[in-house]
């Protein structure tokens, strides 16, 4: 009778054993109804951004605004972007792609890069063209690691790099400068 207790305890706590290992090593699933979140694609985007004073800093204008629903990262198609800054400067940017990544405060302009304004009270339009830019608008900081045309009036310079502070109005040009003043 000892026997029969001892096997039947073996034999339960084999099954224990042989259950719990299928409920461990059992993959998990997702619900097929849980579906992942989808990103979203708009057409005519319009956005604006106002500084602590009131006034409109920037506003933004795309044919097209898709998210990738994985990586989070927006890309606009045929970008406007008009930069009202301090003291009076005023810059309108235009290129063909703009990517933002989620939870960054930088915008990656590709394609056609063109900016234009005025710097405070200089006289003339300024123009900068280059093939890609990154702009911080926590920091009001661009730059460019890609060949850039800069043109004032007759004036035109050309290098490879740039890096600007938009608050404070400079414009450091990295490598390869060459320039022609015309008088």
């Amino acid at each position: 009778m000892t026997g029969r207790l001892i096997l039947l305890a073996a034999l339960i706590a084999l099954i224990a054993v042989l259950i719990e290992s299928r409920l461990i090593g059992r993959e998990t699933t997702s619900p097929a109804t849980e579906a992942a979140r989808p990103g979203y694609y708009l057409e005519g985007v319009g956005l604006e951004d106002f500084g602590a004073d009131g006034n409109l800093r920037l506003g933004l204008q795309a044919a097209t605004a898709h998210e990738d629903p994985v990586s989070g990262v927006v890309t606009l198609r045929k970008v406007v972007v008009d930069y009202h800054a301090v003291a009076g400067q005023s810059w309108h940017l235009t290129s063909a792609e703009a990517r933002v990544p989620r939870g960054v405060q930088a915008v990656d302009f590709s394609g056609d890069v063109r900016m234009s304004g005025r710097a405070g009270d200089q006289p003339g339009i300024g123009e900068l063209s280059t093939a890609s830019l990154m702009l911080d608008t926590a920091s009001e900081h661009a730059e460019t690691h890609d060949p850039v045309t800069l043109a004032f009036g007759r004036h035109v310079m050309h290098a490879r790099g740039m890096q600007v502070d938009l608050k404070a109005g400079n414009l450091k040009l990295e490598s390869e400068v060459h320039g022609l003043f015309n008088p």
